[in-house]
């Protein structure tokens, strides 16, 4: 005989509490504080909003379950097998206790909840909460007379756990479709907010430098872009939110499309280019882009202003920043990060770090090494883009303040001519 205590999916209803997890959605988008919401990025609240709402499905592993054995006492006095003289007892026989322990991942919570596909029978078994690896164990506990089957045990477990598989198989279908929808409802409450902000604050989006295309300019079409987000929602800014003046997205992919073109020119002909050091191919660089776009006054939307940098700006902040340097190892890279990070930037800056390698005669090494440095910097938040070969986009906190986020795009070009 095995214990029918610890009833699982039976205490709540699982559609219920999806329904329920959806309506909070737009309570925790306007609970995050004003100044918060207007200075972070549309993706960061909604992956934060996601990781409060999205549930994780039960999985549990059945190739590592542990069994533990003792030898106990049973009461037999309510069997009508083995007391025939009406002795209410207790008649304690000689019995043994099996401790099955299944690990599992997934909400705990889970395990309360009845789903829309169930039976009058439901499976019994402990649960017991995540450790801090994330795993949780379910336990079941068999105990019989060492007179009976051996077999006995096998085929409760057996049936136990056969009806565990079909609650887990119909919970994961609901759960898995709630998930899917989620994007949906998250997008709506975010775009929701910021109309009321707008409407009843007074508040407009961000404004951007315009960028005056020069009348005859190529077009160069931008490489659709494909991002991954991590999660964290950054601190509201310590001054409160005001909007800042940024480049447009169009803007800066069309940007990174001329510095593209220009970069892939110098590789089909390393010969011409690989005599000119930084500033040289920085110089030939900035030619380029201001061949593409004409400022207000003195016809040159990008200016030089350090050595190898080139920049716009508005109000002595930079809204753009690209670097030129040379490929001299992951030290040098970490100095040109930090150079980008160190500018008196707007909250919405976008940069580019170019890179010439004229030394490593094997370019595809590069291709790992640069990714794998810039994702150990200590100021970096998330890898945003899976760019085309010898391109990468991360963000990375402001060293001016960190609820300052800048975008840099990095680029590496093959100079070397052996």
């Amino acid at each position: 005989m095995y214990s029918r205590e610890n009833l699982l999916f039976h205490k709540g209803d699982l559609s219920g509490t999806l329904r329920n997890q959806i309506a909070q959605i737009p309570i925790k988008v306007d609970a995050i504080p004003k100044d918060q919401f207007l200075s972070s990025s549309e993706e960061d609240i909604f992956e934060n909003i996601l990781a409060q709402v999205e549930i994780d499905p039960l999985v549990i592993y059945e190739d590592r379950m542990e069994m533990e054995s003792r030898e106990t006492k049973s009461d037999v006095s309510g069997s009508k097998e083995r007391v025939f003289f009406g002795d209410k007892g207790p008649i304690y026989l000689d019995a043994v206790e099996v401790t099955i322990s299944i690990p599992f991942t997934g909400d705990p919570g889970l395990w309360d909840l009845r789903p829309d596909h169930w039976t009058s029978v439901f499976p019994h078994a402990k649960i017991h909460q995540h450790g801090k690896n994330g795993i949780g164990f379910l336990t079941i506990v068999f105990t019989q007379l060492k007179d009976e089957s051996s077999n006995k045990i096998k085929s409760g477990l057996d049936e136990e756990l056969e009806c565990i598989r079909i609650y887990l198989k119909s919970q994961k279908q609901q759960v898995d479709s709630f998930n899917t929808s989620l994007p949906g409802y998250i997008q709506s409450a975010i775009k929701a907010r910021r109309e009321k902000l707008k409407t009843y604050d007074g508040i407009i989006e961000m404004l951007g430098i315009p960028l005056k295309r020069r009348e005859g300019a190529p077009l160069i079409e931008p490489i659709p872009i494909k991002r991954k987000l991590i999660r964290p929602l950054p601190p509201p800014p310590k001054s409160g939110f005001k909007p800042e003046p940024g480049i447009t997205e169009q803007d800066y992919e069309h940007i990174l499309s001329v510095i593209r073109h220009v970069g892939r020119t110098f590789e089909t002909t390393p010969k011409t280019y690989a005599v000119h050091g930084e500033e040289e191919l920085r110089d030939i660089m900035l030619a380029h882009l201001n061949g593409h776009y004409q400022g207000t006054a003195t016809g040159e939307t990008f200016r030089r202003s350090g050595r190898t940098d080139i920049r716009i700006e508005d109000q002595n902040r930079a809204a753009f920043v690209a670097e030129c340097k040379l490929w001299k190892g992951k030290e040098e890279l970490f100095k040109a990060i930090n150079q980008l990070l160190g500018y008196l930037t707007w909250r919405d800056c976008k940069t580019a770090l170019i890179l010439f390698n004229k030394q490593a005669a094997k370019f595809n090494d590069l291709l790992i090494k640069v990714p794998e440095a810039l994702r150990e910097h200590q100021k970096v938040k998330r890898e945003l883009t899976e760019s085309a070969d010898g391109e990468w986009r991360f963000e990375f906190f402001s060293a001016e303040d960190e609820s300052r986020q800048i975008t840099i795009h990095v680029f590496i070009f093959n100079l070397y001519i052996g």
